[in-house]
């Protein structure tokens, strides 16, 4: 009887809406009863309508469904489904203090009042309010009504270790110990948790030990690995990895997906080049392959890793090799050639690898667009226009007339057009594009560029541009752009401030950027500027000879101007 009256009191504190109005509340004892339906069938409506897109009706359905059930839990009534859907409700509107007070209570009650959901929500509010300590109170109650959980486990020690309680983060982990499916991954981050703290000796025994425990762990047999590695015990930890390579349990897929993961956290935390984590990757992938020289797939992450450190030739020549290989053949891989070939402005290469490509996957759907972008990026665009038109004419057939491909070949067209001389095509391309797709940012501003080049509709050009800055308003291709259809219009005044945004946002690595501010700094009688960019025209990759022709043709007006 005493804990159902602390129960009534309690909810009677909590929930009574008008405790001005009603004085202190004498609570009820409290009793458990069915869900309200009628409650809940308010909150679903509320949220189909508010997946609709509509903001006042919701709303008003949310604040009947929680008058119901307040009027219920005032009254002693417990239903763990009614208060979870006061719960969902302050989460859907956002009242973080409501959510956390009502978690409170939920875990006050215990039991089915008590989930996963609640305890992730709660701590991940908590923590974003910067409470550490409500966070660690809502993930410690999950330990006590919940199965135990690694994730709970990693991100208590986790707040701890912010905290600067090194002790509580420790025991937090290693009270996992006691359950064999977890011990390992325990004691993995007991570890590095020790390893964290500076206690480099202390994490190497407890590896070791654990190792001696379990010497067929695959992902101790790794992290002890890595440690060694983080240690600069390079010979230690080469062999290690090779022998994790050389076991046949560890699978092939098993080491790229680690790599992949490396990959990842290396991109992400932005390294310098150079950086030892680096080092030590394109060293691993290399042994993998070394060790595994059958393995299509980790040539292909070796690949990987080579291109996104910069040594896009040596990448080339991995990528190709994995397609020797059994099971190597992939679209992706050849995709990812031409990708590289390009950026290196091998554009005959890709020409080559595009045309492989093709021969390898006929049927691919993709095939005709690389295929065709390769020969109008070496100047074949009218053979590049019949590809193109025979690739969608088949990718319709097959979708029943809604390719999902539609816009891309919209796009190639216009361009390849355009490359051709050919301004009605190019137009029509690029209007079916827009007209199916009115927000596609890149085809507004290609088709303000190639108008702006043919010197006609630069009004309507200028719109367009416009409406490609204002989605991307730090595209420095999109300022390029605008500066060449006012450079078109002889407004150079502003041609130059749009150039100035050009140049700020990288437009000044590009050597036709380069050589748009060469032209408008020459029309504006900056003629040391001019010679400034024009040299950093060629420093970005134009020819000499291209640049000089620019020179020339420059001069020349200024001549025939003065003849004038």
């Amino acid at each position: 009887m005493g804990r159902r009256w602390i129960f009534g009191l309690l909810l009677a504190l909590c929930f009574s809406t008008s405790v001005q109005a009603q004085g202190v509340p004498s609570g009820a004892e409290a009793r458990f009863v069915s869900q309200d339906l009628k409650a809940l069938s308010l909150y679903f409506e509320g949220m189909a309508i508010l997946e609709e897109g509509q903001k006042g009706k919701p709303f008003k359905l949310f604040e009947k469904a929680k008058t119901r059930i307040e009027k219920r839990l005032n009254s002693g009534q417990l239903n763990s489904g009614d208060v979870a859907v006061l719960f969902n409700i302050a989460r859907v509107m956002g009242n973080s203090e409501e959510m956390l007070r009502l978690g409170r209570f939920r875990l006050f009650i215990g039991g089915e009042f008590v989930d996963e959901e609640l305890i992730s929500v709660c701590a991940q509010t908590a923590y974003s309010q910067g409470d550490l300590e409500s966070a660690i109170v809502f993930l410690k109650a999950g330990d006590r009504f919940l199965p135990p959980s690694m994730e709970r486990s990693v991100a208590v020690s986790n707040l701890y270790a912010n905290m600067g309680e090194a002790d509580s983060a420790l025991a937090n982990m290693a009270r996992l110990f006691k359950y064999p499916e977890y011990e390992i991954d325990a004691g993995i981050r007991y570890s590095m948790l020790l390893n964290d703290f500076g206690l480099d000796n202390e994490a190497y025994i407890a590896l070791e030990l654990l190792m001696e425990r379990f010497p067929d762990a695959l992902g101790l047999q790794l992290a002890r690995a890595k440690f060694l590695q983080g240690r600069e015990r390079q010979e230690e930890a080469n062999a290690a990895f090779e022998a994790i390579y050389r076991n046949p349990d560890f699978s092939e897929e098993a080491i790229a997906q680690d790599f992949g993961t490396i990959l990842d956290e290396l991109q992400g935390a932005e390294l310098p080049l150079d950086h030892s984590a680096w080092q030590a990757l394109l060293r691993l992938s290399a042994l993998a392959c070394e060790v595994r020289p059958e393995s299509a797939l980790l040539a292909r992450v070796r690949g990987d890793v080579l291109v996104f450190h910069g040594d896009k030739r040596e990448a080339i020549a991995v990528y190709e090799h994995s397609l020797t290989l059994e099971n190597g053949p992939l679209w992706e891989v050849y995709e990812n050639i031409s990708v590289t070939r390009h950026e290196l402005g091998d554009l005959e290469g890709y020409l080559a690898t595009a045309l492989a490509a093709n021969e390898a996957f006929p049927d691919h759907e993709r095939a005709p667009l690389l295929f065709g972008t390769a020969l109008d990026m070496n100047g074949q665009p009218d053979q590049a226009i019949i590809i193109f038109q025979i690739g969608l004419k088949r990718s319709q057939s097959q979708h029943q007339g809604n390719s999902p491909l539609a816009p891309e070949y919209y796009f190639r067209l216009g361009t390849a057009f355009f490359h051709a001389g050919d301004l009605e095509n190019m137009s029509a391309s690029l209007d079916r594009l827009l007209l199916f797709f009115p927000d596609h940012t890149q085809a507004k501003n290609n088709y303000a560029y190639y108008l702006a080049n043919f010197g006609v509709r630069l009004d309507e050009a200028l719109t367009m541009v416009d409406a490609a800055l204002k989605d991307q308003p730090e595209n420095a291709n999109y300022w390029d752009t605008k500066a060449v259809v006012l450079m078109n219009q002889g407004k150079w005044g502003k041609a130059s401030g749009a150039m100035a945004e050009c140049l700020q946002f990288g437009g000044a690595r590009n050597a036709a950027s380069c050589l748009h501010a060469a032209e408008i700094f020459y029309h504006l009688d900056r003629k040391e500027d001019m010679e400034t960019y024009l040299t950093k025209a060629i420093e970005n990759g134009a020819s000499e000879e291209e640049v000089a022709i620019i020179r020339r043709q420059l001069l020349q007006s200024d001549l025939q101007e003065s003849a004038r």
